[in-house]
């Protein structure tokens, strides 16, 4: 075998043993990006989840506020009718004792008769302003839980709104690095397949070094 021939033979070697050691190197770091890739796409899943499930929380917290808020404004709206038909009761017991005065100045009603009728009255009055009261301090009451519902309400709703923004974004944001992932993907085994290529090349370039080398020394 000539010099010349035991040269090209030897570059033709340390071209593929190059060759082979690069390609072997850039297949670890295809495998490495992969595993990133997937640890990196797993963690922003989870926080996908996470988000969704609080959003899910927060849709039952909003759900169940609106539900007792309807109920409290209901149940107020209620005891705001029967309030003023009590008021109503009492301006038609006033309007009876209006009578009465004026019978009694007419001289058509006897003392007594008009002080027993004006005590009935009197009392019919006194137990329906009673319960007026008892009716406006429960519809106070009720106001304040429907204050404190709408300002719960308005919270939830506002949290929601968050939450959908950050849901929105890490949405995005994924989406993006699965982009950004496959297009390093595509690119590393691109990379990949044309070492592949020129190793091949390589090979068969140093088999017809060889080839050559032996027609030569015959």
């Amino acid at each position: 075998m000539s010099k010349k021939t035991l040269a090209v033979l030897s570059l033709a070697i340390a071209v593929v043993f190059f060759m082979s050691s690069t390609a072997c190197v850039s297949k670890k770091r295809l495998q490495r990006v992969e595993q990133e890739n997937a640890q990196q796409l797993t963690q922003a899943n989870a926080r996908i989840d996470d988000l969704v499930q609080k959003n899910e929380g927060l849709d039952k917290g909003l759900k169940d506020t609106q539900s007792a808020l309807a109920g409290a404004q209901s149940e107020n709206k209620s005891l705001a009718s029967t309030a003023a038909s009590l008021k109503d009761q009492i301006a038609a017991l006033e309007g009876q004792k209006a009578e009465l005065d004026k019978a009694l100045a007419a001289g058509k009603e006897t003392e007594a008769s008009y002080q027993k009728k004006v005590r009935g009255l009197n009392g019919a009055i006194g137990g329906l302003k009673t319960k007026v009261a008892e009716m406006e301090t429960l519809i106070a009451s009720k106001d304040g839980e429907i204050a404190s519902l709408q300002q719960t309400e308005a919270d939830l709703k506002a949290a929601a709104e968050e939450q959908s923004a950050k849901l929105a974004a890490l949405t995005s944001d994924k989406n993006n690095l699965s982009a950004t992932l496959d297009k390093t993907i595509s690119s590393k085994k691109s990379t990949t397949l044309i070492l592949g290529i020129l190793l091949g090349l390589a090979v068969i370039l140093a088999l017809i070094g060889f080839l050559r080398g032996k027609k030569t020394a015959a």
